[in-house]
């Protein structure tokens, strides 16, 4: 699905960068679950990780300004709970849900 290595995406390096700014270290190499889990999520989904962002928000017609489409971001949400119930169970489907949300997060999707 994805069409080169997942950390040359723009959306990825930012979420590594959040991350270690969060809690330091090198957050990838120390939990490599985490890239793999977005792996499956952008093929469950079939977009490209930044695709997945872009996704999320629309421009304005006037203006061009940027701003996050609600449901967009729902639809994303309910896709995400496709994934989590279709991967695993329990913890682990947690874990995973929780690794998403992160990136997206750190990509500026507000989910709560």
């Amino acid at each position: 699905m994805l069409d080169r290595p997942v950390e040359s995406y723009d959306t990825v390096a930012a979420w590594e960068s959040g991350l270690r700014t969060q809690w330091g270290g090198n957050p990838f190499a120390e939990d490599p679950v985490k890239l793999r889990t977005l792996v499956e999520f952008c093929e469950f989904v079939a977009r490209d990780p930044d695709a997945v962002i872009a996704f999320c928000f629309l421009r304005k017609r006037a203006t061009g300004e940027r701003f996050q489409s609600k449901q967009r971001r729902d639809e994303l949400l309910r896709r995400l709970k496709e994934f989590e119930i279709a991967g695993s169970s329990g913890i682990d489907a947690r874990r995973r849900r929780s690794h998403v949300v992160s990136f997206l997060s750190h990509n500026g999707v507000l989910i709560y």
